[in-house]
C-alpha cells in the first residue's frame, strides 16, 4: 500500500524538501558533507565550534570523530520537521572560519 498512488513520495517530501534546505545551509555556512545524500538523512562535518553551540539545544548523531577535530555527524529532517526548526538550527550555527 505504501507504493499505491505515490503514497511513499507524498509521504517523504517534506522531510526530503527541509533535508536538501539543511544541506544547502551547513554548505552556506561553510560545512563540509561527509557523504552527499539525497535523502532525509544529511551527514555533515561539524567543527568543535559547532558542536559546543549546538550542545543541548540540537538533536543530531555523531557517528566518528576524526583527527582534526571534527566530527561526522547525521541530521535528519521528517514528515514533522518545520521551516521554524530548521531557522532556529541556522541561527545557532557558526560559519566556518
Amino acid at each position: 500500500m505504501l507504493f499505491t498512488d505515490d503514497l511513499y513520495f507524498k509521504i517523504a517530501k517534506n522531510a526530503i524538501d527541509l533535508a536538501m534546505q539543511l544541506k544547502a545551509m551547513f554548505l552556506g555556512k561553510g560545512y563540509e558533507l561527509y557523504i552527499d545524500s539525497p535523502t532525509n538523512q544529511q551527514f555533515i562535518l561539524l567543527t568543535p565550534e559547532a558542536m559546543k553551540a549546538l550542545e543541548g539545544k540540537v538533536a543530531y548523531e555523531v557517528w566518528d570523530k576524526l583527527a582534526d577535530g571534527r566530527a561526522i555527524t547525521r541530521f535528519a529532517t521528517s514528515w514533522a520537521s518545520t521551516p521554524e526548526q530548521l531557522a532556529a538550527l541556522e541561527s545557532l550555527l557558526p560559519r566556518v572560519k
